[in-house]
């Protein structure tokens, strides 16, 4: 299928693939389709986590916070997910 989204390759151990190919069956989706749409709603949660990475060098409190603030935004999301199935 035609699109004008990049590409990016993943390497992974056989077990790994295996599992990704049981849950998109599972789903009724593709592996691609499936490791693109977890990948895009994980984004906002790996860019607190990374901000809170960068902190910790110098402030390990505000480092603590940003990841509860992580937790409860993915805990918030998820029940929200959970809501629409």
């Amino acid at each position: 299928m035609a699109t004008d989204k990049k590409r990016v390759t993943v390497y992974l151990h056989d077990k790994d693939k295996s599992e990704l190919d049981s849950i998109a069956h599972d789903l009724g989706c593709s592996v691609s389709r499936l490791c693109g749409d977890v990948l895009l709603n994980s984004l906002p949660h790996l860019k607190i986590m990374a901000q809170a990475m960068k902190v910790a060098r110098t402030n390990p409190q505000q480092a603590v916070e940003l990841m509860k603030q992580a937790a409860e935004t993915a805990q918030g999301d998820l029940l929200k997910t959970m809501e629409n199935i």
